[in-house]
Parts: C-alpha cells; sequence; structure tokens
C-alpha cells in the first residue's frame, strides 16, 4: 500500500474529537450562529477632524444617539494620522497613483501553546492497546506528526512485579492495570510504562475501542479504500483494487494478524482511518457532522482527558493543515529485531536507539521524511 495515503492521517487520529468540535468551530466563526468578526479602527465621517486629534483641541460634542457612538481606538498617534492632502489648481495634470498594499495580517494560533502531544488508543475486546500512536500538534508550525509503537514491543512492565509480571508486550500494561488496579487505571499504567522504556511522555489521551470505530464508520455510510495488493489471512481474503467497507468489515480489515507483520497493520488502520477523515471533511455537509459530532460527545465509552477548548483547537488545526502538513513516521527496522519468547509467542525487542527517535518525533527535533 502506499504510505502517500496516510498523508492524511493528522485529524484522522484525533478525528473523533476534532469532528465534534468542527461544526462548533464553523459555527463560532459565522455570524449570526457565532461571534461577529471583529471590527478594526471604525472612524465614523461625521466624527472628530483628524487636526483636532492630532493638536488635542476639543472635539464638538455629537449628536447621535449613545448606540450609535463610535469609540477611537486609544492606541493611534500623531504620526498615525493622514495628513490633510493639498488643494492643487484644477488645470493641473495629477499623475494616477497605485493604491498602496494593505499589510498582511498574521491569523491567529488555534491555541497559545507551541504544541500539544497526545496518546490515542485504540482497544480490543480483551481492553489490550491494539493501536498505539503519539502524536504531536505542532501549533506555532501548523503541522503533525504521528508515530506508532508496535503493539509487539516486548519491555520490561514498570509496575507488575508484585503479581509476578516482570516483562511483557507493551500494549498488555493496560489491560493488566485495568484488572489489578481498577478500572480506568490503564491509561495510567500505559504512560508510565511508556516513559520508562522510551523516555516519552504526551500531555492527553483519547481511548477508543475498535467496536467505537465500527458504530462511526456506519454513521457516515461507510468508507471507500483503494489497495495496491491483495491482503489476506486464513479467514478473510481483499483483491487489489477499490472497496467499500461498512464498518464491521473495516475493523476487520484493520485487525488482520496473520499474512504480514504488525507494522503492515499499523498502515491499514491508517489506510482506513484517512478513509474515514477524507469523508467526514470533504463529503458530509455541516449538519452531518455536528450529527457525527454530537454522537461522538454522547458516547461513554471513549476515555479522554481533552477539554472543550483542546477540541476546538485540535478542530481549528485540522481546518487549517494540508496533507503535506502531516508528516506519518515508522520506527527504522534497524531500531528493533524480532524473536520468539519461551512460550512460542512472536515479539518484537526494542534497541536503545527507539527512545531517542521516539522523542525526537515528541519533541519536534525529528527532521527525517516519512518512513
Amino acid at each position: 500500500m502506499s504510505d502517500k495515503r496516510n498523508k492524511r492521517l493528522t485529524a484522522s487520529l484525533l478525528l473523533l474529537l476534532a469532528a465534534a468540535a468542527a461544526g462548533l468551530f464553523w459555527m463560532w466563526n459565522h455570524p449570526p450562529f457565532g461571534r461577529p468578526l471583529p471590527v478594526q479602527s471604525l472612524i465614523s465621517e461625521q466624527g472628530t477632524p483628524a487636526s483636532a486629534l492630532a493638536e488635542g483641541t476639543p472635539a464638538p460634542e455629537s449628536t447621535a444617539s449613545p448606540e450609535a457612538e463610535v469609540v477611537i481606538p486609544a492606541q493611534i498617534e500623531t504620526e498615525d494620522v493622514p495628513a490633510q492632502p493639498a488643494q492643487e489648481s484644477p488645470h493641473a495634470q495629477s499623475e494616477p497613483t497605485l493604491p498602496s498594499a494593505e499589510p498582511a495580517v498574521e491569523r491567529a494560533r488555534c491555541s497559545p501553546a507551541d504544541a500539544m502531544t497526545a496518546a490515542i488508543l485504540g482497544l480490543d475486546e480483551n481492553e489490550q492497546t491494539d493501536a498505539i500512536r503519539l502524536v504531536r500538534l505542532d501549533f506555532a508550525q501548523e503541522r503533525v506528526s504521528v508515530v506508532s509503537i508496535p503493539r509487539d514491543f516486548w519491555v520490561p512492565i514498570v509496575d507488575m512485579q508484585e503479581h509476578g509480571i516482570e516483562y511483557g508486550r507493551i500494549n498488555s500494561t493496560y489491560a493488566y492495570s485495568e484488572v489489578f488496579n481498577g478500572k480506568g487505571e490503564g491509561i495510567e499504567s500505559l504512560a508510565k510504562n511508556i516513559q520508562a522504556n522510551f523516555g516519552v511522555s504526551f500531555d492527553h489521551y483519547l481511548v477508543l475501542h475498535f467496536a467505537d470505530i465500527q458504530k462511526y464508520i456506519d454513521l457516515i455510510g461507510g468508507v471507500d479504500v483503494t489497495l495496491d495488493q491483495p491482503v489476506f489471512d486464513r479467514e478473510r481474503q481483499f483483491a487489489a483494487g477499490e472497496h467499500h467497507f461498512d464498518g464491521e468489515t473495516a475493523v476487520i480489515f484493520m485487525r488482520m494478524r496473520e499474512g504480514d507483520s504488525d507494522f503492515y497493520r499499523v498502515r491499514r488502520q491508517s489506510l482506513v482511518l484517512t478513509a474515514f477523515y477524507k469523508k467526514v471533511m470533504h463529503e458530509l455537509n455541516l449538519w452531518q457532522q455536528v450529527k457525527l459530532g454530537l454522537a461522538i460527545i454522547s458516547d461513554r465509552s471513549i476515555q479522554t482527558d481533552f477539554s472543550a477548548k483542546d477540541a476546538y483547537a485540535l478542530a481549528c488545526l485540522a481546518s487549517r493543515i494540508q496533507s503535506e502538513d502531516v508528516a506519518f513516521i515508522e520506527i527504522p527496522s534497524d531500531l528493533y529485531h524480532r524473536m520468539t519468547t519461551n512460550r512460542g509467542a512472536s515479539v518484537i525487542i526494542p534497541h536503545a536507539g527507539v527512545a531517542g527517535f521516539l522523542q525526537s518525533v515528541m519533541d519536534g527535533s525529528y527532521e527525517g521524511g516519512e518512513e
């Protein structure tokens, strides 16, 4: 499958929040639904002459009603007021003048913060994190970087020794904590283990089940994907070419585990999420987007610590970025190797360089292209 299709992954990873805020973002910025656009430097034609402002001469009292009163911005200074043009003879030939270019106005950032980081987790029916995505949203540069941690990374488990668990797949730490520490504690354990093994932390999280993804794909009428080559396992085969997936089929396609590696599973997930994002942002009308957003907001199965303000910033960023502003990054293959455990499980052993690689993506210093 072509990696180019992953470039729109930006909002697709955060789409379930961005879609919820997209309709509200549009309504907020389009009168009469939301706030009016700011009016700058309004000066009445019947107001005080500029010369009087410059010389400090008292202005005549206005006869306008209080509602029509015009407020002159306090920051206007003498040199900012244009001088009155000199009167020329009606017979003098004037040269044509070109209109002066207005200074470019820098648009406000979507967030006062330079950047935000997040972990996006997809859970299977056993509460294991079948998909782990780390995302850096750069509000200053209006770019997004996404890197996936393979679910089969075999690492020391830092907080389960009392239960006899010292090593395991990185995706199992969430389920262990949910069982031993209580419902809702999985994200904290996963965050601890990612920090302990790779030195990476994140500001926010979004946790959803694949059943949620299935539900939302059905809500928008399915997604269309194109495969460059056949994909198959013991039970299913998808031929190369165009496919229309309903929610159930899309999730089956995303979670197929045989026939290729865990890294290709990540790419398949990205392919479906990209198709979902494309349809929501480019094919649904505003009302359909708002309807989807309200369904997501009211869904109690989704866990997140994103605030409404954060969601608004995500929707704003999603509306501004282009496909070239998104980098979908994979961990280089020379930074890990495969191994079979004593119990016959196939796992991936991360090398020491994985920590520095992930840190560079999350702190914005990574300068490589898409892997």
